[in-house]
């Protein structure tokens, strides 16, 4: 279960990005229920559907999805070298 204060990480426009739930618009949404902030951005609201977000709960899944994310870069690099 997604609740506010959670750190997310989700794919948007093929890019890779980590937010921190801030507010549930309710269960009247279907898509974009959650809003998160963009980590690392210029505090974007960006509305998130619940099936598009892994929960990050504790520091060993954020450093997989980081691993992961440095390695989908440069498989995506090799791929435009290639």
């Amino acid at each position: 279960m997604i609740r506010i204060g959670d750190m997310v990480a989700f794919e948007f426009n093929g890019e890779q990005h980590l937010a921190i739930i801030i507010d549930d618009w309710g269960k009247g949404y279907a898509y974009g229920r959650f809003t998160g902030l963009v980590v690392g951005s210029d505090g974007e609201h960006i509305p998130l559907n619940p099936e598009e977000v892994t929960v990050l709960s504790n520091k060993q899944q954020l450093e997989q999805w980081e691993r992961k994310k440095k390695l989908k870069k440069l498989l995506d690099k090799s791929k435009q070298n290639g």
